[in-house]
C-alpha cells in the first residue's frame, strides 16, 4: 500500500475567504506536505537540493474543493499526502493531498513537478534531467507508475474556444517582488495562483455591470483550479495576467495567462484587452503560466 504521511495543522483566520480555504493557502499546504513526505519516506528537501543537486519544478497543479470547511467550523484540519514517481523514465514526481475538516475531506489537490540537476550556482539552476535511481529506490513497487501525468489544461483551452461563448476579456499587471519569490528569487509558484485570482477579481469589477453573470465568481468562490507552469518568473519582474471570461455548457470559467510584459512604465492595471487570441500572443516567448479558474 502507498504511504501516507499525516498530521494535523491548525487553522487561522488567514487561511480562508469567507466560505471556504484560499487557493494561495491550499498551495502552500500542500507545497509543504510534499516537502513532509519526502523527508519522512525518502529524503528532506534540503538534503535532495544540497547533497544530491536535484530540484523539482512544478509543472502541473490542480485543486478541487469538496466539503465546506469554512474558518469557524474547526480549530485544526487533517493533512494526507501521497507520492509517486511517474513516466516510463522516472520523469515526475506526482504529490496529491487532501485536508479534511469536521464534514470530510475539504480540498484535494494533485501536482506533477519535473526534476533538474542544478548546476549548484545560488540561483538553484539545472537543466532537466530524469530522477535519479538512487531516489526512485526509496519508493516502494506500488508507489512507482509508468504512465505519465498529462495536464488538462490545454484541452480545456481548446473546449473552451470551440464549444465556450467568451463573456470578458481584462489586461492586469502585477510585478514580481521579493515576498512573492523563493530562495533563489524566481517566483513562488503558489503567488502566481494569487496573481490570477487578483485578476479575476479586476475583470469581475470591471465586467460584472454588463455581464452580471461574471459575478458568481466573486458570490459562490472557485470551486476548482487547473494550472500549468512553463517558466518562472524572477525577482522585479512585471507580469501581464490575460484574463478571459467564458461561459461554458453551464459552467463559468476564467482563463488566465501570465507572461512577461513590457516593462516600460510603471505597474497596475494596463486596461482592457480585446482578444485573448492564441496563447502565446502579445508575449515574449509565450506563456510563464497558465491558470483555468471554475466556478
Amino acid at each position: 500500500m502507498p504511504r501516507s504521511s499525516t498530521y494535523e495543522v491548525v487553522l487561522d483566520a488567514s487561511l480562508f475567504t469567507p466560505d471556504r480555504l484560499q487557493p494561495t493557502a491550499v498551495g502552500r499546504l500542500a507545497f509543504q506536505a510534499g516537502t513532509r513526505w519526502l523527508r519522512d519516506h525518502v529524503c528532506g528537501h534540503r538534503t535532495l537540493v544540497s547533497e544530491h543537486r536535484v530540484g523539482f519544478v512544478l509543472w502541473a497543479w490542480q485543486l478541487e474543493y469538496d466539503q465546506p470547511l469554512r474558518f469557524h467550523d474547526a480549530d485544526e484540519a487533517r493533512v494526507e499526502v501521497r507520492a509517486r514517481v511517474r513516466g516510463p523514465r522516472a520523469s515526475q514526481l506526482e504529490m496529491e493531498m487532501t485536508v479534511s475538516g469536521p464534514a470530510g475531506v475539504a480540498v484535494r489537490t494533485r501536482a506533477a513537478s519535473v526534476p533538474l540537476r542544478l548546476t549548484g550556482d545560488q540561483a538553484l539552476s539545472g537543466a532537466p534531467t530524469t530522477l535519479p535511481d538512487s531516489f526512485v529506490a526509496g519508493f516502494h513497487d506500488d508507489e512507482v507508475e509508468r504512465s505519465p501525468y498529462l495536464s488538462p489544461v490545454r484541452g480545456l483551452l481548446g473546449a473552451f474556444e470551440r464549444e465556450g461563448e467568451r463573456i470578458a476579456s481584462h489586461t492586469t499587471t502585477f510585478r514580481v517582488h521579493r515576498h512573492h519569490c523563493e530562495v533563489a528569487d524566481q517566483w513562488y509558484w503558489v503567488e502566481s495562483l494569487g496573481f490570477a485570482g487578483g485578476a479575476r477579481e479586476e475583470c469581475v469589477l470591471r465586467h460584472g455591470g454588463s455581464a452580471p453573470e461574471l459575478r458568481r465568481a466573486l458570490a459562490e468562490g472557485i470551486r476548482r483550479v487547473d494550472a500549468t507552469w512553463l517558466r518562472a518568473g524572477q525577482l522585479w519582474d512585471l507580469l501581464r495576467v490575460r484574463t478571459t471570461a467564458y461561459r461554458h455548457g453551464g459552467d463559468l470559467a476564467f482563463v488566465h495567462e501570465l507572461g512577461l510584459a513590457d516593462d516600460g512604465g510603471s505597474g497596475g492595471d494596463s486596461g482592457d484587452s480585446g482578444d485573448s487570441g492564441d496563447s502565446s500572443e502579445g508575449f515574449d516567448g509565450g506563456p510563464y503560466a497558465i491558470v483555468v479558474e471554475r466556478v
